[in-house]
């Protein structure tokens, strides 16, 4: 079964992607100079080139995948949406903690380091999970691996949240999968739990 995409999808995707890389260029320079918006526009027609001849060229079949339904995006959107003001506001909270363990006079930081395995089945919500992890101050995500999390956490509250599981049901409705009410950790003492 053939998954590449039609002609008018692949124009439609080379076609978004370039204005989405455009307009991240003019918000970042803000200049309207025809020289910087002339250079902001081959740099965003060269990244997508670049993108499309890395990940969906037909060099390598194996970054191919079934492209995902129109309604599949719309949802996924509309969902995101809900997710971004969730998610900045963890971080938030999550900074106010770390300003609070650092300025402490006693410093309680309680450092460890936690293994979990994730219902997350798609790939994409494995990494936006890892990278949310990452985000929220006081946790870092150290290595993912079929479906295993290993995570930092700065303190037993990160812990703790970690346990929660709010972000993996967070990650798991954007893309309308399961997710447990609660995270199983297990502490990583030695090598072995994170190398194969």
């Amino acid at each position: 079964m053939d998954v590449r995409p039609t002609k008018i999808r692949q124009t439609l995707r080379w076609t978004v992607q370039t204005l989405a890389l455009f307009a991240v260029w003019f918000a970042f320079s803000g200049h309207t100079e025809i020289e910087f918006l002339v250079v902001g526009a081959v740099v965003a027609v060269l990244g997508t080139a670049l993108t499309h001849w890395l990940f969906a060229g037909d060099q390598d079949p194996r970054f191919m995948h079934v492209p995902y339904p129109f309604l599949w995006f719309v949802r996924g959107f509309f969902r995101s949406l809900l997710y971004i003001p969730w998610l900045l506001w963890e971080i938030l909270v999550s900074n106010l903690h770390v300003a609070y363990l650092v300025l402490h006079p006693r410093l309680p930081v309680e450092p460890n380091l936690v293994g979990f395995d994730t219902s997350l089945q798609s790939e994409t919500a494995q990494v936006l999970l890892a990278q949310s992890i990452t985000l929220t101050p006081g946790t870092v995500t150290v290595d993912v691996t079929d479906g295993r999390f290993i995570v930092h956490c700065l303190s037993n509250k990160s812990r703790q949240g970690m346990e929660e599981g709010s972000i993996q049901r967070k990650v798991a409705g954007i893309f309308g999968e399961s997710a447990p009410d609660r995270v199983r950790l297990t502490d990583v003492v030695r090598v072995e739990q994170v190398l194969p």
